[in-house]
């Protein structure tokens, strides 16, 4: 198949994730030729020029490639690692937050493009103004996704969010865009607590969560999802991808493997790598009816580092009947 794409619809925003350091190998860079969009405004809040959108089209020679680096890290961190990681995890989040504060993940303004559902309560509000709806984003963090979509949408009645890190709940608490009148925060522990006792939300988002859980405990804590949401409502999931260039650079290293498909960075933080069919799986086995599941594949360049990324996200959305 030829990489290159002649026409993209322009489907994604600004990257998820910082990477500092690592390289993709040139072979693999090679096979990939990237599509380039402009973006409407030129410059950024620090008044540089904005990274115009870059998407690549993965095909069977990225995928064998991408193999061959990942199956090449055949050692695991042993089980006393793994219990040591699992046990610490919130501490690990705390001290993520404590040192990052709201400055490392981007807000999520690519939502608005990507869940349907809220084009659909816009219009259902326009149409009666009294028809007011209820969000809830699961492990949360500072508030990347709940701030963004207050400040566009004047149909959300409640918005909820909960995280395990203490120290991000706090971050969100203390925004100034935070009113008590309407959002709603507390730390909760996605694995291991009973979910909040809030309304149930009309639209529920999982959004970069499920991959710092271990897996073994993934089937559990979408169950557990399912159950908690309303009929009705709609779980938007998004989440990093196999073959991602997180994974590569992780394989690389060594010594960073947990499992297959999950990982440890530097700072402790841990990270899984799904593929679609894995999502599906997963979703549809809780209860969920899918509505749709893709991948993205996108090309960012760290300006500074001049550090090259193939980044591969999964997302899909999920109806409860």
């Amino acid at each position: 198949m030829d990489p290159i794409q002649k026409k993209q619809k322009i489907e994604d925003s600004d990257g998820e994730e910082i990477i500092q350091e690592g390289e993709v190998d040139e072979n693999f860079e090679q096979r990939v030729q990237k599509l380039l969009y402009e973006t409407d405004n030129g410059l950024n809040l620090y008044n540089k020029p904005v990274m115009p959108l870059i998407y690549y089209e993965f095909n069977e020679d990225i995928k064998q490639q991408a193999e061959q680096v990942i199956n090449q890290d055949t050692t695991t961190l042993p089980q006393d690692k793994y219990e040591k990681y699992e046990k610490e995890a919130s501490k690990i989040w705390d001290k993520f937050y404590r040192h990052h504060q709201n400055n490392f993940f981007k807000d999520r303004h690519y939502l608005e493009r990507e869940i349907p559902e809220l084009n659909n309560f816009k219009e259902s509000h326009q149409k009666d103004e009294t028809k007011l709806f209820i969000i809830c984003e699961m492990g949360c963090g500072v508030g990347n996704a709940l701030f963004p979509l207050k400040k566009n949408y004047t149909f959300f009645k409640k918005v909820y969010g909960f995280d395990f890190s203490k120290r991000a709940i706090d971050v969100l608490k203390a925004n100034e865009l935070y009113d008590e009148n309407v959002f709603q925060a507390c730390v909760c522990d996605l694995v291991l607590d009973p979910l909040p006792d809030f309304e149930r939300p009309d639209l529920g988002t999982l959004i970069f969560v499920l991959s710092a859980i271990s897996p073994e405990n993934h089937l559990m804590v979408v169950r557990k999802i399912y159950e908690w949401m309303k009929p009705g409502s709609v779980l938007y999931f998004r989440d990093y991808g196999q073959y991602d260039f997180g994974q590569i650079n992780l394989s690389k290293k060594k010594n960073r493997k947990l499992k297959d498909n999950f990982y440890v960075k530097h700072d402790g933080v841990r990270v899984y790598y799904f593929s679609n069919q894995e999502v599906t799986s997963l979703f549809t086995t809780a209860g969920f009816k899918q509505l749709d599941i893709k991948a993205h594949y996108r090309y960012i360049e760290n300006r500074k580092t001049k550090v090259k990324m193939y980044r591969v996200w999964v997302q899909g959305r999920y109806f409860k009947d």
